[in-house]
């Protein structure tokens, strides 16, 4: 039986991690040394419509490229779309605490708070003003 190659084992790997593994952490994860190896391999995959590389913003890191798997279909998995989805709040929020200078956790209460008072009054009849 034939060893796997690194890119098979890379692309493993990402099958594996819906959610997404930057350059270092498949270096780290796989022993792949230097990490610009597995950029090159990830590069190759994503050529190859066999992965997705996107880059992600995370609260206090710099901005990285992730690698995310696409099922056999050619579509990305739930998690992955999930995680778009959580990007595009976690944008918005972000924007939010610019734009105001409130912290997150200040501002998420607030929109709670705004939410259950307009939920409770549509299930007690009361039209918005």
């Amino acid at each position: 039986m034939q060893d796997k190659t690194n890119k098979e084992h890379v692309f493993d790997l990402i099958q594996k991690h819906p959610e997404g593994l930057d350059d270092d952490d498949i270096s780290a994860m796989t022993g792949i040394k230097p990490r610009q190896q597995v950029q090159q391999l990830c590069n190759r995959l994503a050529a190859s419509n066999r992965i997705r590389r996107e880059s992600v913003e995370k609260p206090g890191k710099r901005r990285k490229v992730h690698n995310f798997p696409i099922m056999e279909n050619g579509t990305e998995s739930p998690a992955s779309r999930e995680s778009s989805e959580a990007k595009t709040w976690r944008r918005r929020l972000s924007a939010l605490v610019a734009a105001t200078g409130q912290a997150e956790p200040e501002l998420l209460d607030n929109a709670l708070s705004l939410l259950a008072v307009k939920v409770l009054r549509r299930s007690n009849g009361q039209t918005e003003a």
